[in-house]
């Protein structure tokens, strides 16, 4: 079905997908189409809407008139309702109207905008979207699939920073919004995205499959594969992934070390300390050379509020260790592996809770020999 969609256009639908079980949808609406193009295609909304607040605005009304319902599983094949078949249709007719050989998000635009009584049709032309307008503007525009044989388009925000010294190897592959600035001397790999109001400063390199929104990188910031990192501040030398997630409102220290399968949300991270592996940081604090071990887990959300968990300098955390806010750890402080800290940890002492180990020799033979006795 999807052969004729540019990359971009098939991601929409995935997004479309993924925004409908969000929302416990039976189907895919054509609201979350809407969404999916927004959230894939940032250019080409900014240049339609104009104003970056309308896309927030949009967000907000989708929520206000949704209800909503229990989360489906992304893994479930949701269809698209009847009213997002023909705008599928009505896509394909706008890309042989225009001539086009494939089908992109910009036909998209135009298969929402020609439903015209669908919700999403709706919203569009709240915001003074028109067919024709749009039609026109698209007859002189070379589409995705052509835009590797001909020149660069002078404005391209990818095409903009080569010309500034940043060294991007697979331009075509990128996505980078109008807004984001980038230092000469970063590369950035295949397949990266930098998104809303990013800034990166030089000598950085964000390698393939990495998601960077509204962040901040300082110099010689490495922000390995497939990364997903929003509202963020990351210092000097910082080390980042890979698979790493930042929620927003995290600040990483210069030269600090966030690893594989770490998630931080609304946490600090000071100057050379280290998460390595396996680790949840919410709401955190944690001091200049400190040292979190894999499976570490703040406990910081008790059903109503958030609490905030203080790690003070240089501090070993054992690994397995879960840290139930509030809880304060003193500089140079340790704690055991496996343990459950609920109580303060003062300066330079050790914390070990955990039950006692006991070995109780021979028993493994006994429960087989009892076992091997029961059978017939």
């Amino acid at each position: 079905m999807f052969e004729r969609y540019t990359e971009k256009a098939r991601r929409v639908i995935f997004y479309a997908r993924y925004e409908a079980s969000q929302f416990g949808s039976p189907y895919i609406e054509t609201e979350h189409l809407l969404l999916g193009l927004l959230r894939e295609d940032k250019a080409l909304t900014y240049r339609f809407l104009s104003a970056q607040n309308a896309i927030e605005s949009i967000l907000k009304q989708i929520e206000a008139h949704t209800v909503i319902r229990e989360k489906t599983s992304t893994s479930v094949d949701l269809p698209l309702s009847n009213e997002g078949k023909r705008v599928l249709a009505y896509a394909a007719e706008e890309a042989e109207h225009l001539g086009h050989k494939h089908i992109g998000t910009e036909h998209l635009l135009l298969g929402l905008l020609r439903e015209e009584k669908c919700f999403a049709a709706g919203i569009l032309q709240e915001r003074g979207l028109k067919i024709e307008q749009i039609r026109e503007e698209l007859t002189h525009t070379p589409q995705e699939g052509q835009m590797k044989a001909t020149s660069p388009i002078p404005d391209d925000p990818v095409w903009r920073l080569i010309r500034a010294g940043v060294r991007i190897s697979r331009p075509d592959t990128c996505v980078i919004d109008p807004e984001v600035e980038v230092a000469s001397g970063t590369v950035i790999e295949p397949f990266a995205q930098l998104l809303g109001r990013t800034r990166v400063g030089s000598g950085c390199r964000i390698r393939s499959f990495s998601v960077i929104e509204n962040c901040t990188l300082g110099n010689g910031v490495q922000i390995l594969q497939s990364c997903v990192l929003e509202d963020s501040t990351i210092a000097d030398g910082a080390r980042i992934g890979p698979f790493t997630h930042l929620r927003p409102g995290n600040e990483v220290g210069e030269n600090a070390h966030v690893g594989n399968f770490v998630e931080m949300k609304k946490s600090r991270l000071g100057k050379g300390a280290k998460a390595n592996h396996l680790t949840y940081l919410g709401d955190a604090e944690i001091g200049e050379g400190s040292n979190i071990g894999a499976g570490t887990i703040t406990c910081n959300y008790d059903g109503v509020n958030k609490h905030v968990t203080r790690i003070g300098k240089a501090a070993f955390v054992g690994s397995d260790t879960t840290l139930v806010a509030p809880v304060t750890v003193g500089d140079g402080a340790y704690i055991g592996a496996g343990s459950c800290i609920t109580k303060d940890v003062p300066a330079d002492a050790l914390a070990v809770s955990r039950a006692k180990q006991a070995n109780i020799e021979g028993w493994a033979t006994a429960r087989r020999a009892k076992r091997e006795a029961k059978k017939p």
